[in-house]
């Protein structure tokens, strides 16, 4: 086996790997001898088997075996003697391959860049705090209420209006044919809640109990259903009765009806949840802040390699029409930046390099303080995963148990809350209050066009 050199630029590292044929054959006779041991033929005892018989039966799979196994030993040695750290799995080309001769092969891997050293003691950070007042408070329970409203029939007759609840019975026509889902006898719609197609519950304001009207109407171009898409339709409707929303109390009935012991208590759950609610948007919005500050202040050669896995992937995610879903099951040939245009693919490359930064430097602290992720926390990572989907959580379990590669996806975002975590206590940070409205402000340099995933 000889290692050669061949490439030391920047991050990039190529190798030339040369085994010799000899070897190879060495390695062949003696897997065949092993196996000759064990393998059963008809016409030969155990033991017995001449090695050119078993070549003749499995020699190219053998064959196979050792060539992969010499080639990953050849590219093992060459980065572990060069003492390198790889970003990627490295790739190998086999240049050169005949039976009888040598093999040549090219192995290129890109190296982690040198990170200098983060003082973390010197990064200032500002923590947007926003309370919880009775106004907040006071509003979820308004609509708490609205989406618990009782209604009741009208006290004195009148004409629909907004905000009434109709019961009615509605077929609905497409070409004057009755089309699937389209009919319904006592449904109780809320006129304003637009549960409906645009103009259908518009057109139910003003009308009599037992009054009819029949409605012409287009459902939306983009609507679910495709047979139903854009088509013109008509709905002959009839009004069953009205009803009117009941005075909502908030007294302890209330409560009650909510699950809570009392009134007291409701209020505490709902500004506990609203509390939770801004705690949320304060850790994103602090986490962001110091990504941007990292991505100022550190500046490093980033692999070409990673950066361009990255591109495909932000590409993918922000072009909306990488795809037809009509040929969902046919192939797609068309590249991820295709139909993108120069700003787009300037902005995908951007996000690309602000990804791979991070990721490197967030990486990078977490290995020099021995920041990991212990089994027991991929676990809870697991259960709280599959709560997730009630009533299949076995299935979901079941599903990490057998996908290893799974389960160890999930330590990823973990290790990255514990490294944002390490550097919070590290780093010198500075409560502010603010008002809700500017603590949902979206702003900083990393939340310009990147999703919660790109963040």
């Amino acid at each position: 086996m000889k290692i050669t050199k061949k490439n030391s630029k920047g991050l990039k590292r190529e190798f030339n790997i040369v085994i010799s044929a000899k070897e190879i054959e060495d390695k062949i006779n003696k897997k065949l001898s092993e196996i000759a041991l064990t393998a059963r033929i008809p016409g030969f005892r155990p033991g017995k088997i001449p090695t050119s018989i078993l070549k003749a039966r499995i020699g190219k799979e053998v064959r196979g075996e050792i060539l992969q196994t010499s080639i990953d030993e050849a590219s093992k040695k060459a980065i572990q003697d060069e003492n390198l750290k790889p970003v990627m799995k490295p790739s190998i080309d086999i240049e050169k391959y005949d039976e009888g001769s040598d093999l040549k092969a090219l192995l290129s891997l890109e190296i982690m860049p040198i990170i200098k050293h983060i003082d973390l003691s010197k990064i200032k950070l500002e923590k947007f705090i926003a309370k919880v007042s009775d106004k907040d408070v006071n509003e979820a329970l308004d609509r708490i209420a609205k989406q618990n409203q009782q209604t009741q029939p009208l006290k004195k007759a009148r004409k629909s209006k907004l905000g009434d609840t109709l019961v009615i019975d509605f077929e609905g026509k497409m070409n004057n044919v009755a089309f699937d889902g389209g009919t319904g006898k006592g449904h109780h719609l809320a006129l304003g809640s637009n549960s409906f197609i645009p103009g259908f519950e518009e057109g139910l304001v003003g009308l009599n109990v037992n009054e009819e009207k029949k409605l012409k109407l287009s459902f939306p171009k983009d609507y679910g259903m495709e047979k139903l898409a854009g088509k013109k339709v008509t709905f002959d409707v009839k009004i069953k009765e009205i009803r009117e929303p009941v005075p909502v109390k908030y007294d302890e009935n209330f409560a009650k009806n909510l699950g809570m012991p009392s009134m007291k208590d409701l209020k505490k759950a709902i500004s506990d949840q609203i509390s939770n609610e801004h705690s949320n948007v304060t850790r994103s919005k602090l986490k962001l802040q110091l990504l941007d500050i990292l991505n100022k202040k550190y500046n490093f050669d980033l692999p070409e390699g990673m950066v361009e896995q990255e591109y495909i992937s932000v590409c993918n995610s922000l072009n909306k029409n990488k795809t037809d879903p009509k040929n969902d099951n046919k192939e797609n040939n068309t590249k991820p930046d295709e139909k993108m245009s120069k700003d787009e693919k300037e902005d995908a490359k951007n996000i690309a390099q602000r990804r791979v930064k991070l990721g490197l430097l967030m990486g990078d602290i977490g290995r020099n303080n021995n920041i990991d992720v212990s089994e027991e926390e991929i676990k809870q990572a697991v259960m709280m995963e599959a709560q997730k989907y009630p009533g299949q959580e076995k299935q979901v379990l079941e599903y990490y148990e057998k996908n290893k590669e799974a389960s160890q996806n999930l330590a990823g975002p973990l290790f990255e809350e514990k490294v944002f975590d390490f550097i919070c206590e590290m780093s010198e940070i500075k409560e502010k209050t603010v008002s809700v409205e500017d603590l949902y402000k979206e702003e900083g340099e990393g939340k310009k066009k990147l999703t919660k995933k790109q963040k």
